[in-house]
């Protein structure tokens, strides 16, 4: 299927975009691309799942998938999210899935494709995170690739923007209890694979692309040997959940109750994902997980684009959890977070004096034209020390190394390893 017969076929689903002229890419000319004018809604988020506040649902009922719905939170505690089944679901090939990111990031991937194959080279996704594509690929199946590298970039974005101690009074966006949980990106990868397959096969308007994924997500989860709701129910809770009164060990554990913070919902995360990889639980059904969850298959594509973040929030990398110590503390004492060791302030590129347009960054004095790049609040002394421009593997790196210095091994899905002197006792 090639662009010209794509065209075709959106147009006459009636969800073609429209441009005044193809948006040019933007590489430091000292002003932003107008917006294009999308005749389809940018994908709605849906406010799922945490460890801790959701549960299993049946893997045998995934039909109902609405392109960009969005709705309250209360329904995801029963398993249903605005008319679509939502919720966790264990399974042998892939680990803990969340449904709900599998859905966000599926729509993610038609939105990205739709704009890529009527020739915008500078991609919007959600918030104000812009992608730059210099040269648009042809070739069908680069295309699909390109708009899966760009969405995983997106979902990589938000673990790091949402990284940070949580206070929703004051802060948008830290999300304590969800940054770089252990389902997270591997539950994105699984997103992008379905919509990949039902773009493939024709969903390429709003409703073939809801009907396609009703009949391809079920064929991909079963794939992955889905476990029962109740089994679901059980890992979540008996294998994966640390209680302070009962064991001191917190090998394999994931998550804890923590009854002084409302704002997390109640929730702490004790382990981080840091890579995508699909987590196992040990003593649950095992299968070799599938190649094409690997998250180095988007390496192809990241010289293709330059990503940034753009809504002007900073990466906090000032400060990580010290999870560890907290899970053994007994009582009302909140959770400390430890100052990140001294650091170079290195950056990886920087802002065009002068220019307004996100996406023009620059390395070596020379346009930077591609990779994914984000601004990192690295330490808070000296005040007016200004913020870095980091890759996003460059602090992710800095965040796991930092997180595990005070958390040994919690980047792992099952080690622990005491201190000398034994766990803290309560």
């Amino acid at each position: 299927m090639n662009r010209t017969i794509i065209r075709i076929g959106l147009c006459a689903s009636g969800i073609l975009l429209v441009f005044p002229h193809p948006a040019a890419y933007s590489q430091c000319n000292m002003k932003v691309d107008p917006p294009p004018k999308i005749q389809i809604t940018a994908p709605g988020v849906r406010v799922c799942c945490s460890l801790g506040v959701h549960s299993g649902i049946d893997p045998e009922n995934l039909k109902g998938h609405k392109y960009g719905n969005q709705a309250s939170f209360a329904p995801q505690t029963v398993g249903n999210f605005g008319g679509e089944p939502d919720g966790y679901i264990y399974t042998a090939g892939a680990g803990l899935v969340d449904i709900g990111h599998v859905r966000d990031n599926a729509d993610m991937v038609l939105y990205v494709f739709i704009q890529l194959i009527n020739g915008q080279h500078t991609i919007y996704t959600v918030g104000k995170d812009e992608a730059g594509v210099p040269n648009i690929p042809t070739d069908e199946d680069q295309l699909i690739g390109l708009a899966g590298a760009i969405v995983f970039a997106n979902s990589w974005a938000h673990e790091l923007t949402t990284w940070g101690d949580t206070n929703l009074l004051l802060s948008r966006k830290a999300q304590d209890f969800s940054a770089f949980s252990p389902e997270d990106m591997s539950s994105n990868i699984i997103g992008i694979k379905v919509a990949t397959e039902a773009i493939k096969s024709g969903g390429l308007s709003a409703a073939d692309f809801d009907a396609r994924i009703d009949q391809i997500l079920p064929q991909i989860i079963q794939s992955l040997g889905p476990q029962k709701v109740a089994d679901t129910n059980t890992l979540l809770t008996q294998a994966v959940e640390f209680s302070s009164m009962g064991s001191e060990d917190l090998t394999h554990k994931w998550w804890m109750y923590d009854k002084i913070a409302p704002l997390n919902g109640f929730v702490r995360l004790l382990r981080r994902n840091f890579d995508g990889a699909a987590w196992k639980i040990p003593g649950a059904s095992v299968q070799d997980t599938p190649d094409w969850m690997s998250t180095t298959h988007f390496n192809d594509f990241y010289p293709l684009f330059l990503y940034v973040i753009g809504d002007n929030m900073d990466v906090d990398a000032t400060q990580v959890p010290n999870t560890n110590a907290y899970a053994y503390k007994f009582g009302f004492q909140p959770l400390n977070w430890t100052a990140t060791p001294a650091q170079d302030f290195k950056p990886d590129a920087s802002r065009a004096a002068g220019s307004a347009d996100p996406l023009c960054l620059l390395s070596v004095g020379k346009p930077v034209t591609h990779g994914l790049y984000t601004s990192v609040k690295i330490n808070v002394y000296p005040e007016l020390t200004p913020n870095v421009i980091w890759t996003f593997e460059h602090v992710t790196q800095f965040l796991r190394t930092s997180f595990t210095a005070v958390n040994p091994n919690m980047d792992d899905p099952v080690k622990f390893v005491a201190p000398a002197a034994g766990p803290l006792k309560k």
